[in-house]
C-alpha cells in the first residue's frame, strides 16, 4: 500500500487525528500538522513528502522505528518514522515518502 500512495492521500486530512501504534499495546494520539513536498516528480516516481504527526508524548517517546499509523478513512499503513523534537504538545514525528 505505502508504495502507491501520494501525498494527494494526506493533504485532505491536515490537522486531523491518527493513532499511532507503537507496540502491539501501546497506541498513542496524534495530529497530522505538515504535510510538504519536496523535491520533484520523475516518469517513473510519485512526487516525494513529508507528514508530520505531533503527538502528547512529552516525558518519553519512542526512537526511530516502523510503526503502525491509524485512521479510520485512510486505514492503517506501516511506516518508518522519526522523532524530530517537542512541539507544543508532545513529541512530533517525521515519516518521508520518496
Amino acid at each position: 500500500m505505502v508504495e502507491k500512495i501520494t501525498v494527494a492521500d494526506f493533504q485532505p486530512y491536515l490537522n486531523q487525528n491518527f493513532s499511532i501504534r507503537f507496540t502491539p499495546d501501546t497506541i498513542q494520539s496524534s495530529q497530522l500538522i505538515r504535510v510538504s513536498t519536496w523535491g520533484s516528480e520523475s516518469d517513473k516516481f510519485r512526487q516525494p513528502f513529508t507528514l508530520e504527526f505531533e503527538t502528547g508524548l512529552t516525558q518519553t517517546y519512542y526512537l526511530q522505528g516502523t510503526f503502525v499509523l491509524v485512521h479510520p478513512t485512510v486505514g492503517e499503513l506501516v511506516l518508518f518514522m522519526v522523532p524530530i523534537g517537542l512541539g507544543t504538545k508532545g513529541m512530533r514525528y517525521e515519516v518521508v515518502i520518496s
